[in-house]
Order: C-alpha cells, then structure tokens, then sequence
C-alpha cells in the first residue's frame, strides 16, 4: 500500500462529513451506561489520526481543500492529544510516519476508518439512542488494532470546517460567515460499540470560535480552543472503575491467600 498522506488512503468524500453539519452544536456527551458508570471507561487509548475536512463554498459548488485540510490534522492530533491526558488518559498517538512504517498497521487504521465512518453514519440519525442500545459495533478490524496497539480503546477525530467564498458572503449581505463542527468517539478494543461520543459545544457555552481564516492563520490556538471546548464534557479515566481492575483486585486477594 502507498505511504498515507490522510487525504489518500484515509480520505472520506466530503459528503461523507455532511452528517455533522445536521447535528446538534450541544454540549452532548453520548455513551453507554458503562462508561458512564466507569466499567467500559478506558484507560490507555490510541489517538489516531485526525481528519479534517475544510469545504468551501463557491458561487455554484463546493469544493474540498484536501492539501489545506492535511496540514490542519496534526495540529489537532497533538491539540486532542493533550486534552485527553489532561483528563487522566494514557495516550499512545498514532502517527502517520508509523503507520507508513509499518504495512499491517497501516491496512488495520485504514480499514478501522472506513468502518469507523460507516457506522457512525448510520447511527448519527438516533445518536443517543443508538450508541445506548449497542446496536453497530465497528468490526473485528478494531479489536485486533486495539491489540497491537496495547490499548483499552481507539479514539476517533473528525472536523469540518465549512467556510463561504468572499464572493458568497457579498452575496448573503455578509450573513454567510464559517462553520465548525468536531466531533471525538471512544471505540473500546473488545467490543468494539462506540462508548463515547462528543461534539463541539457551540450553543450552550456561548464560546466565540475562530473561523477559517483564524484556524488557518494560527492553527495551533484555533485547535487547542477547540479540542478544550469539545472534551470539556468529557468523564475524565478512572481506573479503579474499570472492570479489569475490579478483577485483578480479587486475583491479588487469593494470590495473597494463597502465599502466607
């Protein structure tokens, strides 16, 4: 396979990102019970890649800046990254270079991705309601990921950025202005349901963010206000919530026991 530049071989047509744009702009985190309660909560994820989509409206169409696009993703890869060790996760990020490096890697990101995408479009309809009821799960591609990474989960990141053409704003009397919307999900490595879902909080916070010329122009503080607002929500890692804890615990006991 040719080495990934995330607008190749992890490309998703931008009309695969119109979902987004149809979601609510609450600050609604969506998750199973478990992970609520902490039990399915992980405690080492892997990060991977980001995928932004940057669309500009034209006069008559809209069209992708893939090149634009690409170099957005690393600075909200390290954005989300450090926001989700803020909240006591263990982050293994997982870049492009290594995946380059290394083929069967690379064969399992792209696939998770293409899955990953494909449930998420068909729940995105009944998001709550879905990701609760458990009913898609991203496939076997994801647990043996999740296995050579050494992590209780997979984190997904999309953004779009949708921004009009000066043209078009002349035309709407200025009305037309840039819209954002990102979105972070936990994939957890054994059953492979989506446990967690985040979007931007755009409407409850009240938050001024920048547009497509601010997150191009400083990109850096753009995705870091970003990645704070969306996992904000976000439970924070508790590992003595987690069911494997709970097990090794009374493994320890008997051992224990067993030794005096």
């Amino acid at each position: 396979m040719t080495p990934i530049t995330l607008k190749a071989a992890l490309t998703v047509l931008p009309a695969a990102f119109l979902w987004l744009v149809t979601l609510p702009a609450v600050a609604e985190m969506h998750a199973t019970a478990e992970f609520e309660a902490g039990s399915t909560r992980p405690v080492t994820v892997a990060l991977l890649p980001s995928q932004v989509s940057l669309l500009k409206q034209r006069m008559m169409r809209v069209e992708a800046e893939v090149e634009e696009s690409g170099q957005l993703e690393g600075h909200l890869t390290a954005a989300v990254a450090s926001r989700l060790e803020g909240k006591g996760y263990t982050v293994r990020v997982v870049t492009a270079e290594a995946i380059n490096a290394d083929p069967e890697l690379q064969t399992l990101v792209v696939e998770a991705n293409r899955r990953f995408d494909e449930v998420l479009t068909n729940i995105a309809a009944r998001l709550r309601k879905q990701i609760e009821s458990r009913r898609y799960q991203t496939g076997d591609t994801l647990t043996v990921l999740a296995e050579k990474l050494g992590v209780d989960a997979v984190a997904f990141v999309r953004m779009q950025v949708y921004a009009p053409a000066k043209g078009v704003q002349i035309m709407n009397m200025g009305m037309a202005g840039s819209q954002t919307m990102m979105s972070l999900s936990l994939v957890d490595g054994t059953t492979t349901d989506i446990e967690a879902y985040v979007t931007l909080p755009l409407m409850r916070r009240g938050k001024v963010f920048g547009g497509y010329e601010d997150i191009m122009k400083d990109p850096d503080v753009e995705m870091a206000r970003f990645a704070e607002a969306t996992l904000d929500d976000l439970l924070a890692a508790d590992p003595s919530l987690r069911v494997e804890s709970a097990e090794e615990d009374v493994l320890g006991d008997i051992e224990s026991l067993l030794d005096e």
